[in-house]
């Protein structure tokens, strides 16, 4: 339980301590920054930290603005501050006056004015491509800040578990490769402050941004606050979306919480819960055991990420308005929520209904890297898990799906292997509140790189686009993707540097040229699968059959699966042909979807097929057919 030193109104706290005689001292740091009028939900919480500050009376005199409660903690160097912001308050600076026997400190607080929403917020949807990148690994675009005084660490592109210096504006200076490439919208891996010590020893290194140092600045590294709404404006302009990583269950060891704490349960207590078990199971499991429940959601995710305890009312607040007021600075459209099952889930669903009621078109999607089906859709809003709880969660990630892509298409054709594995896998969708609204990959920044978890099989590779591009849900592609960029095992190497991302690189894979001198090197078709992913983005963009058609799928045949994609306006027709032979498929098996319909146009091959005849499909090959009347 939140150890509470005393909680008082402020009248309370003036008298008790004036009676005292005691000293407080100047505010250091008070979160959030600023805040906003106008918002829904009219309260905030301050968390104001300053050497003995817990020992000041606070006061606020701002018209339309109260102070309702001054929460006092066991580490007097916190006081937090609930106010209340109403219709009547108007943006402006105001004045939180902290009072001492010897003298009155005062801090000016921020009220904004909120920016025009119309182009912000947007949520995502089955009518977007999302297009991953890892920032540090994606470009540089200002080298002068890759190394910064201070900070621990420097660059090192020679060091695959060190930073190699992408930053934001590489972001930026290649959103023409991602607008060319189909996407709508970015997917950022975290962009906050990771301040954290590597050791290369042991294969260790914060790259990767999941170890916050600080919740409310961008990594100096990467750039700042205002470039990230650079980033996200110049995105917005271009119509692509954009969708921050966030991590709610911990934190890095040098956030500077950690030489401080605010309490004792402000994060769970290593020496007792250990490491967690990774065994995420056990939240929805009515047979697990306390003690394994426990590991897998107060245990640290590993040494350099201390668990945070979001049953700390106040620490819970705090992450929950970190979360709206990056929404509201920056405009993004959705989030990303890492180790959605490791915080408490009755934590995790009132951190997303609450985001929800304040953006009421945003998105999320919780990283549920479950199992199986039935553990991923648990985690789905108003999934019927027996004891009243919801998630309120709209999106999950599609490992399930993932798993059965990699795996069909890697293995011979079963009863339940091979395309079957796929067909089987999303004849479970049932369990899915909408698995519409689950985000589908073939790979991601944890994962293998999809064209080296197929062999580099470049006829594989067209199969599991031609799915994800095609089936229901939210397709992700993973940077580097396009180009058949390849790493597995360790973490470093599933995330490799984008070529041309530096200004030494000697091939520049953002452009035409480039890309060709890159399959020439590598003595693959890179061109062709560029070409491959563009075209299936921009085809998809103007299919609403695609992003909300039925879908209807036939048991496979010889490793081949069919399914279509329909509504009232439209009828696709997807053969996906994983065997290593020639397929013939009768036209009359599929009589319930081609009734009316005398011939498809294969998007892929450009070739117009006679639907009153035997489909040839050769081995290996995907099919796309838009059908056509007769």
């Amino acid at each position: 339980m939140m150890l509470l030193r005393i909680v008082v109104t402020a009248l309370f706290l003036q008298l008790a301590l004036s009676a005292a005689g005691v000293l407080a001292g100047q505010p250091e740091r008070v979160e959030p920054p600023f805040w906003w009028t106008g918002l829904q939900n009219d309260e905030v919480q301050l968390m104001v930290y300053g050497e003995d500050i817990g020992l000041a009376r606070p006061s606020v005199d701002y018209p339309g603005v109260t102070l309702d409660r001054i929460v006092a903690v066991d580490n007097p160097n916190y006081l937090f501050l609930d106010l209340t912001i109403t219709e009547e308050a108007e943006p402006g600076e105001m004045d939180i006056v902290f009072r001492r026997d010897d003298g009155v400190q005062t801090w000016t607080y921020e009220l904004r004015e909120r920016r025009d929403n119309r182009n912000r917020h947007r949520g995502f949807d089955p009518s977007d491509v999302i297009y991953l990148i890892m920032p540090d690994r994606f470009a540089s675009g200002d080298p002068a800040i890759s190394e910064v005084e201070g900070m621990i660490e420097g660059v090192d592109r020679d060091e695959p578990f060190a930073r190699h210096g992408g930053d934001i504006r590489g972001i930026i200076d290649n959103l023409d490769h991602i607008e060319d490439l189909g996407m709508t919208a970015l997917w950022l891996n975290p962009v906050l402050e990771n301040d954290m010590p590597y050791d290369y020893e042991r294969s260790v290194g914060f790259y990767h941004g999941y170890a916050a140092t600080d919740k409310y600045r961008v990594d100096r590294r990467f750039g700042s606050n205002e470039l990230f709404v650079e980033l996200v404006d110049r995105a917005h302009d271009r119509g692509l979306k954009v969708i921050m990583d966030m991590i709610h269950n911990h934190i890095g060891t040098h956030h500077w919480w950690m030489d401080d704490l605010p309490s004792d349960d402000w994060i769970h207590d290593q020496e007792e819960y250990g490491n967690t078990n990774f065994r995420t199971n056990t939240i929805m499991d009515p047979y697990a055991s306390r003690k394994d429940y426990e590991s897998t959601v107060k245990g640290w995710f590993v040494d350099e990420m201390p668990d945070l305890n979001q049953r700390n009312e106040l620490l819970a607040n705090y992450l929950i308005q970190n979360t709206i007021w990056w929404i509201e600075y920056a405009g993004i459209d959705g989030i990303r929520m890492d180790t959605h099952p490791y915080p408490y889930k009755e934590y995790m669903a009132e951190w997303t209904r609450r985001v929800l009621e304040e953006y009421p078109d945003f998105n999320i999607v919780g990283e549920a890297w479950m199992p199986n089906v039935a553990t991923t859709a648990w985690w789905q809003y108003d999934f019927p898990t027996g004891s009243g709880y919801n998630s309120h969660l709209p999106s999950v990630t599609d490992f399930p799906l993932y798993g059965a892509i990699v795996g069909g298409l890697n293995e011979q054709a079963g009863w339940d292997t091979g395309m079957n594995r796929i067909y089987l896998t999303l004849g479970q969708d049932f369990l899915y509140t909408d698995p519409f609204l689950n985000v589908i990959f073939v790979d991601n920044h944890d994962l293998d790189r999809f064209f080296s978890s197929i062999g580099e099989d470049y006829d594989k590779f067209r199969l599991g686009l031609a799915l994800i591009y095609t089936t229901r849900g939210i397709p992700q592609i993973y940077y580097g993707t396009e180009i058949l960029k390849t790493g597995a095992g360790p973490d470093a190497l599933k995330r490799k540097d984008f070529p041309g991302g530096w200004a030494d690189d000697p091939i520049n894979a953002f452009t035409g040229e480039g890309r060709r001198q890159l399959g020439r090197a590598r003595d693959l078709p890179v061109v062709d699968a560029y070409e491959f992913i563009r075209n299936l983005s921009w085809w998809r963009k103007d299919k609403p059959v695609i992003h909300h058609g039925e879908l209807t799928h036939f048991l496979p045949e010889n490793n081949v699966y069919v399914y279509f994609r329909h509504d009232e306006e439209e009828t696709v027709m997807v053969i996906l042909n994983g065997s290593e032979e020639d397929a013939e498929l009768e036209p009359g098996r599929f009589e319930e979807l081609l009734d009316g319909y005398g011939a498809g146009y294969d998007i892929i091959s450009g070739t117009r097929m006679d639907l009153n005849e035997r489909l040839h499909v050769p081995a290996m090959t995907p099919m796309i057919l838009e059908l056509s009347r007769n």
